[in-house]
């Protein structure tokens, strides 16, 4: 089975009798090369000119891009090095933190427009985002400079040495790093299916560890979440060595993903709406409670699932990936 964002092992290679860095040279570049047209797309798709609507998916694509990178990043310290690679996941992961409030101002628009409300609360909603576009426009600036430098030697090449860094770092400079150290030769010798199932092992623990949560902690939920995601984007990745049963994995974590990332949406807009400016105590009360009953259904969906898929991935992997530890 082949990742569904295209990347794999080399066609020659069996998954046995590949080296950890024989598979993971080719995804890794892979990888870059998404996250460096996913930038481009997001700088395109923002300045298209006065009452155009920019890219509403094109930041999610890229935050999506971004974090398949970054998940694979640590299986891949057992074999570029730990030291190596920490300054670039330090600051992807900085750079991934610098799009999410953009993001979450694109989330919170879609959802209170969706949000089935009548009268003088959609009224008064429709008002409070209009005066609330101006965050997402200024955000959306903010991303815009931090990838115009996406091209090697571009804006954002790296900066003369004792020159002040401000604000977050921009892109290139880590993916071109990584790409330095990737095409280098020394790497540990580790075999590819023994980190695979290492990597699957860890992403699994870190599930188990949350699934018990209230669904009402929406913290915990967040976080239960973030290590789906985890777990769904490492199975996506080391399926061509571990075969259906990574792809199964894969496909039950990214529906616990979707119904959890919903569960999010909804308790980041009630955050924001029990304290929004703008709007009577009514009208705040009436919004409440519409997003309120939305999360009660969300939250007993996701209990149910929860049980359901976690039982699921316990068949599949009763005792983690054998030989995982061997790694």
């Amino acid at each position: 089975m082949t990742p569904r964002d295209g990347s794999g092992p080399p066609p020659d290679g069996g998954g046995k009798k590949l080296t950890a860095a024989d598979f993971l040279g080719p995804v890794l570049r892979s990888h870059i090369q998404r996250v460096r047209a996913e930038a481009r797309r997001v700088v395109a798709t923002s300045a298209q000119g006065e009452g155009v609507e920019p890219d509403v998916e094109a930041v999610h694509d890229f935050r999506v891009a971004l974090r398949r990178l970054r998940t694979l990043l640590k299986p891949a310290r057992r074999v570029y090095g730990k030291k190596r690679l920490r300054p670039v996941a330090d600051g992807l992961r900085e750079l991934a933190r610098a799009t999410g409030a953009l993001r979450d101002e694109e989330v919170l628009r879609e959802m209170l427009t969706a949000l089935e409300l009548d009268g003088e609360p959609r009224a008064a909603v429709d008002a409070w985002l209009a005066e609330r576009s101006r965050a997402e426009r200024e955000a959306r600036a903010r991303i815009v400079e931090l990838l115009r430098g996406e091209e090697p030697g571009g804006a954002g090449a790296p900066r003369a040495s004792g020159e002040a860094r401000q604000g977050p770092p921009r892109l290139e400079p880590h993916l071109a790093r990584l790409e330095r150290r990737v095409a280098r030769k020394e790497a540990k010798r580790r075999r590819a299916e023994a980190l695979a199932r290492r990597a699957i092992e860890r992403a699994l623990e870190d599930v188990r560890a949350l699934a018990a949560s209230d669904p009402g902690d929406g913290a915990a939920m967040h976080a239960l979440r973030i290590r789906f995601k985890r777990l769904r984007y490492s199975a996506e990745t080391f399926s061509p060595l571990l075969g259906e049963r990574a792809g199964r994995a894969a496909r039950s974590a990214q529906r616990m993903q979707r119904r959890l990332g919903d569960l999010h949406d909804v308790d980041e807009a009630l955050a924001q709406m029990r304290g929004a400016e703008g709007l009577s105590p009514e009208q705040r009360g009436a919004v409440v409670e519409a997003l309120g009953a939305a999360r009660a259904r969300l939250a007993a969906k996701a209990a149910e699932e929860l049980a359901r898929e976690i039982e699921a991935l316990a068949a599949l992997w009763p005792d983690g990936p054998r030989g995982a530890r061997r790694a």
